[in-house]
């Protein structure tokens, strides 16, 4: 059976375990704390819509979601075949809490609908179209389910502007120098815009990963300062491999 049959034929077992979960936490998912300071709640808001743009954009979708399976929540990605359960798992993602459906091809709307009632988040990928109008109808859905959504590289996925933007402005390795050399870290600035509480522009600068394979934050006075957790060495392929050339900015 392929990944995206099996998730949506136990759509509904997974429906029947999440659903007293959410009604009983809080109004936010959690996020890591290299990332939190983007956000006005510290966490994604249940509901909520995120857009994600630039050059590794999918690397900071997973990013994102990592803090979610984490804590127990459900976590799918939909479109998104340079996704798999080794970016996740070197990530900290919770793997059982981890589905992929990689190619939904015409079904993809009713999918994300499927999902929007039993799931917690949901990655979608920049190739993934909806016919007109049913983007506003699956919105409507996550909000009264609480489940949030982050399209990678396509914010108006949903006919409707973002809750948040994060757009990478910038993103460098380093590492290589006069056409050799191997990675060693990766360089990236990201703004992030929104509505609401999210109104005022927040900026980060963050090590994606840094040259010990972690996420870190980057102080501009004191240098790079390392998360405690640690992601192994071998991210450094992985975040590579994530980067597509579809959502690099110009």
């Amino acid at each position: 059976m392929t990944r995206s049959a099996s998730v949506v034929s136990s759509l509904g077992k997974v429906n029947q375990l999440v659903e007293p979960i959410v009604l009983a936490r809080d109004r936010t998912f959690p996020i890591v704390d290299e990332l939190s300071g983007l956000f006005a709640d510290r966490g994604i808001r249940r509901g909520s819509t995120i857009g994600v743009a630039g050059n590794a954009a999918v690397s900071l979708a997973v990013a994102l979601s990592v803090g979610v399976s984490r804590s127990g929540g459900w976590v799918v990605a939909v479109g998104l075949p340079s996704v798999g359960s080794l970016a996740a798992s070197e990530l900290g993602a919770e793997l059982s809490r981890w589905a992929f459906i990689d190619r939904p091809g015409n079904q993809a709307g009713d999918v994300i609908h499927a999902l929007a009632a039993s799931v917690d988040l949901v990655l979608v990928g920049p190739g993934i179209k909806l016919r007109t109008g049913h983007g506003r109808r699956i919105v409507a859905r996550m909000r009264e389910r609480g489940t949030s959504v982050i399209a990678v590289g396509n914010p108006h996925l949903f006919d409707s502007r973002v809750d948040i933007s994060l757009r990478i402005k910038q993103a460098a390795w380093t590492g290589i120098g006069s056409g050799h050399g191997r990675l060693i870290s990766r360089r990236v600035e990201i703004e992030a815009t929104g509505r609401g509480a999210n109104a005022s522009p927040r900026q980060q600068l963050l090590w994606l990963p840094d040259r010990k394979g972690r996420l870190s934050i980057i102080d501009r006075s004191e240098g790079p300062r390392n998360s405690s957790r640690s992601i192994r060495a071998e991210n450094r392929k992985v975040f590579s491999e994530l980067a597509e050339p579809t959502l690099r900015a110009g």
